[in-house]
């Protein structure tokens, strides 16, 4: 694997790949690298120090977190392209912060999503139980994100909410309601995402997570 600690914006060396990557290629690519650079390979600390090992490790979790996600990716390689941005500009947290900007001027629920993140406390206050909607869920085989949302807007959670009990980023939150492939990450990270938000949400998570992955692979195989 070629690294270069120097250049360390150039994720797509950092993973050793090429720039057409699949999704697939990119995944396995990061396990790869997390795996030759691990705690376990002791012959690290030969070519580098402690310092230098917790560097790399870190930079291949960024060079993943970017390159995962088609948005940060387009993103990324637009700034890449452009040559004359400053190196600021390619940092996870820049890449991150013009992906929140983007989706909150092309999101047409933005005005939704805006308000539910500034609910107050007194808006998030236990709901009155509907019968009938506790015992449908309670049955409820096949979900989506739709029943998702409706789950927690049931249980009146803002997103910043159930980003505070999931840590997920509300984004991400959004993008599994929507079920947007484009805006997640690869499946296996999209499935832990949906077990989380499940069992914060008091569902149970492998009935949720089951179904709501083999529609989520329709979705993406029908793109």
């Amino acid at each position: 694997m070629k690294m270069n600690i120097q250049n360390q914006q150039n994720y797509y060396e950092v993973l050793d790949l090429n720039e057409n990557a699949t999704p697939q290629e990119i995944y396995k690519a990061y396990m790869n690298a997390k795996m030759t650079y691990s705690v376990e390979n002791k012959a690290l600390y030969s070519v580098f120090s402690s310092e230098e090992t917790l560097a790399l490790r870190n930079l291949i979790e960024e060079a993943y977190k970017v390159l995962s996600n088609n948005n940060y990716r387009n993103i990324y390689e637009k700034r890449m392209m452009a040559g004359l941005t400053p190196e600021a500009d390619v940092s996870v947290q820049a890449i991150q912060e013009a992906s929140q900007d983007l989706f909150q001027k092309t999101n047409p629920e933005k005005e939704k999503i805006e308000l539910k993140i500034e609910t107050t406390i007194e808006a998030s206050s236990a709901p009155v139980k509907d019968e009938k909607f506790e015992e449908e869920i309670s049955i409820k085989k096949d979900w989506n994100g739709q029943d998702l949302k409706k789950v927690r807007e049931y249980k009146k959670l803002s997103f910043d909410e159930l980003t505070d009990i999931t840590k997920i980023n509300p984004w991400y939150i959004a993008a599994l309601e929507t079920m947007d492939p484009a805006s997640l990450p690869v499946e296996v990270f999209v499935r832990g995402y949906v077990v989380q938000v499940a069992k914060a949400l008091g569902l149970k998570e492998k009935i949720v997570a089951d179904s709501y992955m083999r529609l989520f692979r329709k979705k993406i195989e029908n793109q």
